[in-house]
């Protein structure tokens, strides 16, 4: 197994047992360092049970990967991840934005409105 699938699969596993934690994570190829960002900074700090899940895993990772680094963050960290390959914990948004005919779009209404005498002052400011 190579590090990188075997952080995600302990990530998943270290999500699912700790349900309030978001967890993102990024590996670095020039580095061999992967970067593992954990919030809110309340748990990665004071939380007993997931202090001792992540000695762990990282543990367990210098273990099989002697070469790689294995770095965990939290807020307000110098550090950041600019580029996650796996969230955990985040809700996933996703915008569908669709081109709809201008026409009120209120039940019963079927009137088109004509929108060429329009004056959009969204860019006056």
């Amino acid at each position: 197994m190579k590090s990188k699938e075997f952080l995600i699969k302990k990530l998943k596993e270290l999500a699912s047992k700790f349900e309030d934690i978001k967890i993102r994570y990024e590996y670095h190829q020039s580095t061999y360092s992967h970067l593992i960002e954990v919030i809110p900074l309340s748990i990665f700090e004071n939380d007993k049970a997931y202090m001792l899940a992540e000695e762990k895993l990282e543990n367990d990772f210098e273990n099989l990967f002697p070469d790689e680094d294995i770095v965990f963050i939290s807020e307000d960290s110098l550090t950041e991840i600019k580029n996650p390959e796996l969230l955990l914990g985040y809700e996933e948004v996703i915008f569908n934005n669709t081109v709809t005919v201008p026409e009120f779009m209120v039940e019963g209404f079927t009137e088109e409105i004509d929108f060429s005498d329009f004056t959009n002052y969204a860019l006056a400011a």
